[in-house]
């Protein structure tokens, strides 16, 4: 974590003027030590957390898009000096709000001069304070959450050039703050692992390391997410220093790796926290499964088998995904092609779809995420079959564990 002087958006400066501990924390505003009434009659402190939303650098207001007239309270709900509840919109939800903040109410309630809402965070917060705090001074008249103290605003250190608002607006920093692993591998960036790259790379991961040697063409733009100028085609870059600079604007740590994995060189994988597999040859894909189910590396294999139907002159065939850990591998000779001749009828044809390629994409990714937790999986199949032509989802073996 980092600290830096306290926001300069006028309503925060105005609470620390006014004495307040005020905070900046992953897009939250936090007020510390505001004392509280229980419902034992007995004085407390706790803190006021609600969303502090920007929109480039401007401070998106408490009645303004993806903000609202809520806020989160870390204590037991507050009282009146006599022992009853105050009248704040009782929502008792007790959860991790923000990595390491743990939240157990949330109140909801404006005064009838904000019934449209909140002009600012100042009104917004002080509202709040007043109504916890005055019964605290009926007990005890030296009790103050003006307490003069001054906190630092504490940002992560975080790999986004401008701040995830969108996991913000939906309450769940602190289950995304579990995908934030510090390295991943994208092994091939062809139309599934560039989706793959798509979706990874709006995910808290630490570094992204891409592994391809082939040059980004017109046929890759088709089969890629967003659109490729007719510059960057005719450059002839290498893929991986195409997707880096693609997604530099938006985060940092995306590593290019301008060539192939072969025996001499698999040991850059060593050490990786989990690893997408998405090429197109068995034999190479037999040479990295081995690899990382010896070293013990979670990873994903991708796969696609689109064929042509010459009856209905239409396409037919399936995508799959599966998820390979330290205690679960004995499903891969099942499910996993690898002999030079099993290779995926998809790229012996030369067929592919971006729309494929993206739900392939999808499916890994949506398994990396069950694996660490971001999504339930109530069945935890360890391989993910979709058929295009039959519209099914199939799902493979469990771990005998995961079975009992």
């Amino acid at each position: 974590m980092s600290s830096s002087p306290i926001d300069p958006d006028t309503a925060v400066a105005r609470l620390s003027q006014e004495g307040y501990r005020v905070e900046i924390r992953d897009q939250h505003l936090l007020v510390h030590s505001i004392p509280f009434v229980t419902a034992q009659k007995v004085v407390r402190y706790g803190t006021l957390a609600c969303l502090y939303l920007k929109q480039g650098e401007q401070v998106v207001p408490p009645n303004g898009p993806g903000d609202n007239h809520q806020v989160w309270w870390t204590e037991e709900y507050p009282c009146y000096p006599d022992g009853t509840v105050l009248d704040l919109g009782n929502d008792p939800n007790v959860r991790e709000l923000l990595p390491g903040l743990t939240v157990r109410n949330r109140f909801s309630s404006k005064p009838n001069q904000h019934m449209n809402g909140y002009p600012d965070h100042y009104e917004k917060i002080i509202y709040y304070v007043r109504m916890i705090q005055n019964p605290a001074k009926s007990i005890d008249p030296e009790v103050d959450a003006r307490t003069g103290e001054v906190v630092a605003t504490r940002e992560s250190e975080s790999v986004f050039r401008y701040p995830d608002t969108a996991s913000a607006r939906a309450e769940i920093l602190a289950i995304s703050a579990k995908l934030a692993v510090e390295r991943v591998a994208i092994v091939g960036l062809g139309g599934t692992g560039s989706y793959v790259l798509d979706q990874i790379a709006k995910t808290p991961v630490g570094k992204i390391h891409l592994f391809d040697g082939d040059i980004f063409g017109s046929h890759n733009a088709f089969r890629a997410p967003g659109a490729a100028l007719l510059e960057e085609i005719n450059a002839k870059k290498p893929k991986t220093d195409f997707f880096a600079r693609k997604y530099d604007p938006m985060r940092r740590g995306i590593v290019s790796h301008a060539y192939f994995l072969d025996q001499s060189n698999v040991g850059e994988l060593a050490g990786f926290d989990f690893v997408f597999l998405c090429v197109d040859k068995g034999e190479t894909r037999a040479m990295l499964v081995k690899f990382l189910i010896e070293n013990g590396i979670p990873f994903v294999d991708t796969g696609m088998n689109l064929k042509l139907v010459a009856e209905t002159n239409s396409l037919m065939g399936t995508c799959r995904a599966t998820l390979v850990t330290p205690v679960k591998s004995d499903h891969v000779a099942d499910y996993i092609p690898m002999d030079s001749d099993d290779d995926d009828v998809l790229y012996r044809q030369n067929i592919q779809v971006a729309d494929m390629n993206a739900v392939n994409a999808m499916l890994a990714v949506i398994k990396w995420k069950q694996h660490l937790g971001f999504y339930s999986d109530d069945f935890k199949p360890h391989n993910l079959s979709f058929g295009v032509n039959l519209m099914a989802l199939n799902r493979g073996p469990r771990h005998q564990d995961d079975a009992e």
